[in-house]
């Protein structure tokens, strides 16, 4: 979600000694499904987010646009349609939209063009169900308004009636969002005791455009233009080997699934020679909640930190931030991820992220060096752990609300291919898909939240030394470079302003 919460209580098993691992440089058919696309668009520096085809008349696929490192889906809503652009999250469940009376619509540089906005009065099959819409994160971005009805119109011109959405008289943000969660993660439901309606993913069953409350997700990589969200289906074309299945964490005292969490058992570092570094230890067990709304990977603090040390990341808590020179992508090491048994690597060119100053342009060290985001963060004291996008494009994940399942295998990136299978109903409906045999879950605990996706702006120079060597000379791990950590290890005199 743009901001929804797992307040994780989980014990952080981690590496006893201080150990730097160094780097070397270096279709089928289709049966009840609608495709969901993406594209990437240019940055747009006036609005910086805090973040299509049907491939049969049994699919439903949508498109989303790719905006500074978020995806963003083409829709439309009403009668006659109005275009809008929202934020695809799958970290919350309500659809809101934006609307040209809102103050932040309404300023001078109309930041609102490029995202548009709906108008009520406009739309001949508008119906208003309540003044209570009221969605609000703990970066302090909010959305109130009220709640309405009418036709929503996916990019492949895929129609799903009567759905309830929130219609932002009032936000702070440019950006509406399109929930794809669980009904029971609501806004209405968790701030306002109210029952869950029937909400996006509820309606596509309802009205038999899929077969089961499920769909699959492939962001592809980070310079990708396109990826696919595809309801009721799984496109085995899209990633490698088959997929692993395994139940999602609840609440402490719920029977019933909220968000997409699932286990993390182990994290482990690669360099290109085979060399690994497992920097968890066996019985480790984290929550954590798969989440396209998140920009960055949110893990426990002392994970993310040895994490960062490895590729020699400068952590700027204060800011929420952590930096790397860009040349880091350029190193063929890897992270692994593993739930219980599945495994999902993400190399390290999809943990590098561009910064940018205000302006739009590329940020660089007082020497020269270009500087980038690294993309993976700690969770804090909060304990939110959060697989946000620099894991998600790396994983083609299926979410089987259905079944309280998800499902993971590692993506193949840029595949122009195609292989679509229809996701059933009833158990074992997902195709291609295998149970982990003694998968792990975790009760997790909270209603808190602690994850963002703003991109801070670099307004001063950052300034690169190079201290002595880091310590830990007795690393198993094989060290190819030596001088590269402490090389990377990063000194920095910086004022850094955030821009929602």
């Amino acid at each position: 979600m743009k901001f929804t919460g797992l307040l994780c209580s989980s014990a952080l098993a981690f590496w006893e000694n201080t150990l730097a691992l160094h780097l070397h440089p270096p279709s089928e058919n289709a049966g009840k499904t609608l495709s969901f696309g993406f594209q990437k668009v240019k940055r747009n520096v006036d609005n910086i987010p805090r973040l299509r085809k049907r491939d049969s008349p049994n699919t439903v696929g949508q498109r989303l646009d790719n905006l500074d490192y978020l995806y963003y889906a083409n829709i439309s809503v009403g009668t006659p349609p109005q275009k809008l652009r929202l934020h695809l999250d799958t970290g919350s469940s309500d659809v809101w939209v934006e609307t040209m009376n809102s103050y932040i619509c309404q300023r001078p540089q109309r930041p609102c063009r490029r995202t548009g906005t709906f108008n009520p009065d406009g739309s001949s099959t508008y119906e208003k169900v309540s003044d209570d819409f009221d969605i609000s994160y703990v970066d302090g971005e909010y959305a109130r308004g009220e709640y309405g009805k009418d036709v929503f119109t996916l990019s492949g011109g895929v129609k799903v009636a009567g759905l309830q959405f929130g219609v932002g008289l009032e936000s702070t943000s440019t950006d509406g969002i399109m929930g794809i969660g669980f009904s029971l993660n609501e806004v209405q439901v968790q701030r306002l005791g109210k029952d869950p309606y029937r909400n996006l993913v509820d309606l596509m069953v309802d009205q038999k455009l899929i077969r089961s409350r499920a769909y699959s997700m492939w962001l592809n990589d980070l310079d990708a233009t396109t990826g696919e969200v595809l309801f009721g289906g799984v496109d085995t074309a899209k990633f490698t080997g088959s997929l692993t299945t395994l139940p999602m964490d609840k609440r402490v005292g719920e029977a019933k699934a909220r968000e997409f969490a699932i286990t993390l058992t182990s994290v482990s570092i690669a360099n290109s020679s085979g060399g690994s570094l497992t920097l968890t230890a066996n019985g480790y067990a984290s929550p954590v909640v798969l989440d396209s709304g998140s920009t960055y990977t949110y893990l426990d603090p002392n994970l993310a930190k040895e994490l960062g040390d490895q590729v020699g990341a400068q952590p700027l808590d204060q800011y929420g931030v952590a930096v790397v020179p860009c040349e880091v992508r350029g190193y063929n090491g890897s992270v692994t991820y593993g739930f219980s048994g599945a495994t999902i690597t993400v190399p390290l060119r999809e943990l590098v992220v561009d910064a940018r100053d205000r302006s739009g342009k590329p940020v660089r060290f007082s020497d020269g060096t270009p500087l980038c985001y690294w993309g993976i963060l700690s969770s804090g004291d909060l304990g939110t752990n959060v697989m946000g996008d620099t894991f998600l494009r790396s994983a083609y994940v299926v979410f089987d609300l259905d079944n309280e399942e998800i499902s993971l295998a590692n993506t193949l990136y840029n595949v122009t291919d195609s292989r679509i299978r229809e996701i059933g109903t009833g158990r074992s409906a997902v195709p291609d898909a295998t149970g982990a045999p003694s998968a792990v879950t975790v009760l997790a605990s909270g209603t808190g939240i602690n994850r963002g996706n703003a991109r801070p702006y670099i307004s001063e120079t950052m300034t690169r030394n190079s201290p002595p060597d880091p310590t830990g000379t007795a690393n198993p791990a094989p060290s190819l470079n030596p001088s590269f950590a402490s090389t990377l290890l990063l000194f920095t005199t910086v004022t850094i302003s955030l821009v929602l």
